[in-house]
């Protein structure tokens, strides 16, 4: 297949990278800045000025890696000279004052529009799905964690989102894999939000350190959600994390990101089901891992399960555009997000009576850290 990349910033040269082992032709990119357009060249790419070149070049789809700020605006420019192009574009879909514009181009469009989520596309997402299937489970609580230390990225005035404080970079992460639950672990009855601020060595960033959301969802499981900026990590589980860990404002490099099931079976016996995501301890990048507790005890655990979300969506995008598979994320489900989220920032916007070194109450703090004292590796456990 051939695209047009729309902006060469830091995700175009992903895309480039991974859409080269995916057999994809990049045969222009759009870009305003001078000194890009020189960078165009150099990597021996044909820049282009303006979405009427782009057009005139007839590619399968359109690759669009602006900032968000820009994206419905180009949405509009191209279904208005091709409504039936095939484009991709990159999560968020848009600001939240945005969606009018994006409702009114999907109105018209006939083409697919893929967003780029790419963790609804995880092979570890779909390990805990399949094991709690396989072990007829009951789900009774989903906890979904996405915790870095962002002060590095903070420092050069990255990743800093003011409208959305901490659910702006992690958030829709956050969506997509609960999404991929089933329409029956949205929201009914949000229980608690918090989003609070992150104190670094040179500066303090409002409503950047981290969000929680906790709410009863419409099957009556609990919903969990929770991503911290400044490296304090809420879920933790061993041998990955341990009660009362952070990661340090100079480590650039650990992430800790999972899904957690916990639920019973048949026989009433609880579970918890946790899977991890890249990247992980000693496993080598782009392979993840799934821990089954019984009972607290771990079980077994499946190593090694290749997960490059990136390529996985990707792939899924170009069977999309070639109308032999479903669009993996649609803009409809993309801008629920973006309003949810939206929603809950204004909800969790506010200072509460605890520490910023606290996402949600105190005591729901604590009795986090004492669940996660629970957690039991009593024997090596056996690793398919």
């Amino acid at each position: 297949m051939k695209c047009i990349r729309i902006g060469y910033g830091t995700i175009a040269h992903i895309h480039e990278q991974a859409f080269s082992q995916l057999n994809v032709q990049t045969i222009g990119v759009l870009e305003s800045d001078p000194l890009r357009i020189e960078q165009i060249r150099q990597a021996g790419l044909k820049p282009l000025r303006s979405v009427e070149d782009a057009i005139a070049l007839h590619p399968d789809f359109f690759d669009i890696c602006t900032p968000t700020r820009v994206h419905a605006q180009i949405l509009q420019a191209i279904s208005a000279l091709n409504p039936y192009a095939n484009i991709l574009i990159e999560k968020p879909i848009c600001d939240f004052e945005d969606i009018a514009l994006v409702d009114a181009v999907l109105a018209s469009h006939k083409g697919h529009i893929v967003v780029n989520e790419n963790y609804c596309s995880s092979a570890i997402t779909q390990a805990v799905k399949d094991k709690v299937l396989a072990l007829a489970l009951n789900p009774t609580r989903v906890i979904v964690e996405m915790t870095k230390h962002r002060g590095k990225d903070y420092l050069k005035g990255r990743f800093i989102d003011n409208a959305l404080g901490a659910l702006g970079y992690e958030g829709s992460h956050l969506l997509a894999l609960v999404g991929e639950l089933g329409e029956a672990y949205a929201g009914a009855e949000i229980l608690e939000t918090d989003i609070d601020s992150v104190a670094l060595r040179t500066m303090s960033l409002s409503h950047q350190g981290g969000a929680f959301m906790k709410y009863i969802a419409t099957n009556g499981c609990i919903v969990e959600l929770y991503t911290s900026m400044s490296g304090i990590i809420g879920y933790p589980c061993p041998p990955f994390a341990f009660p009362e860990q952070r990661i340090a404002e100079d480590d650039a490099s650990t992430r800790y990101r999972i899904l957690r099931i916990d639920g019973t079976d048949e026989q009433n016996t609880p579970y918890q089901i946790i899977g991890c995501f890249e990247p992980i301890g000693a496993l080598p990048r782009r392979q993840g891992c799934l821990l089954v507790f019984r009972d607290w005890v771990l079980d077994h655990r499946i190593n090694a399960i290749v997960d490059d979300t990136m390529i996985q969506h990707l792939r899924r995008a170009m069977r999309c555009f070639s109308d032999n598979g479903p669009n993996p994320y649609s803009v409809k489900r993309a801008v629920q997000d973006v309003t949810k989220l939206h929603d809950w920032a204004r909800s969790g916007w506010f200072d509460m009576n605890d520490s910023d070194d606290v996402l949600g109450s105190e005591a729901g703090s604590r009795a986090r850290i004492d669940e996660s004292r629970r957690f039991k590796i009593i024997t090596p456990p056996h690793v398919l």
